[in-house]
């Protein structure tokens, strides 16, 4: 017998305690980045290493930049591995953010210092959304824009016993007329752009978008070919972005309250919420 099957049976089937208590057995959601641990050759070095373009760097070892792009990120741990002092893993699903700019981070060095951050918005610093907002319900229209079908092993997951996605008022439809958010997978082809806009168009107001994934916020492998479209703020009004190659099952459950509160602000002008 399997030792998975007999770890189950032992244990039962255990529903996670997320987004009220913390998920000890959470998989890595997005790569932490400590710039001030990065000496200006090993900046250089990184930005050498990524496959994506998700770190890049400006000038040289003597005076540069380093800016890096969680948007851009598929997790390949090739940084992680060569510079672990730097560059880890984080388990800590709250990834999701409103606005493109705020998955970014910059560092600046000069001859004789190490980079220095500026002004950083790390991801895994976005605060929890509060409790009540968790009790408002989201009609979910799922789009696959031209994805690999990771992303959508990981939606999958959502519904199973483990997240139970139904607990938190989160439902996924399959009309657009139906739906409060369009959750979006995929790098969006050319075929797809106008299947897309014809969803959206039938989506009642207020209109959410989540860019869910590497694909969908920047592109990620296949950014500029022939036949893609996208990303999807291209094409369509992102609300949500949320970063992942594939982005975790609770880096998704996130990533869809933190669309329940930006549909409360749609419906309730007065309320407003800063991150």
């Amino acid at each position: 017998m399997s030792r998975w099957i007999a770890l189950g049976l032992r244990r039962g089937m255990l529903t996670t305690g997320y987004p009220r208590h913390p998920d000890p057995g959470a998989p890595p959601a997005a790569v932490r980045v400590r710039a001030e641990a990065l000496t200006a050759e090993q900046a250089v070095r990184a930005a050498d290493l990524c496959p994506t373009g998700a770190i890049q760097v400006e000038g040289d070892a003597g005076t540069g930049a380093l800016r890096v792009d969680m948007g851009r990120c598929v997790m390949c741990g090739r940084c992680v591995r060569a510079l672990p002092d730097a560059f880890t893993y984080s388990t800590a699903p709250e990834v999701a953010v409103r606005s493109r700019e705020r998955l970014t981070l910059r560092a600046v060095w000069s001859r004789g210092e190490g980079p220095q951050p500026e002004a950083i918005e790390a991801a895994e610093e976005l605060q929890r959304r509060s409790l009540s907002l968790f009790r408002r319900s989201l009609h979910i229209r799922h789009v696959d824009a031209g994805s690999c079908n990771g992303c959508e092993s990981e939606l999958q997951m959502l519904g199973s016993p483990v997240y139970d996605l139904h607990r938190l008022g989160l439902f996924f439809t399959p009309t657009p007329r139906h739906a409060d958010c369009l959750l979006v997978t995929g790098v969006v082809t050319r075929q797809m752009e106008q299947p897309l806009r014809d969803t959206y168009d039938a989506m009642p107001e207020p209109k959410l978008v989540v860019a869910a994934g590497a694909c969908a916020i920047a592109g990620g492998p296949f950014e500029g070919g022939l036949t893609v479209r996208g990303p999807l703020d291209h094409v369509l009004p992102v609300d949500v972005y949320v970063p992942g190659c594939p982005p975790s099952p609770l880096a998704l459950l996130h990533a869809l309250l933190l669309a329940v509160g930006r549909a409360q602000e749609r419906c309730s002008p007065g309320v407003r919420d800063g991150s």
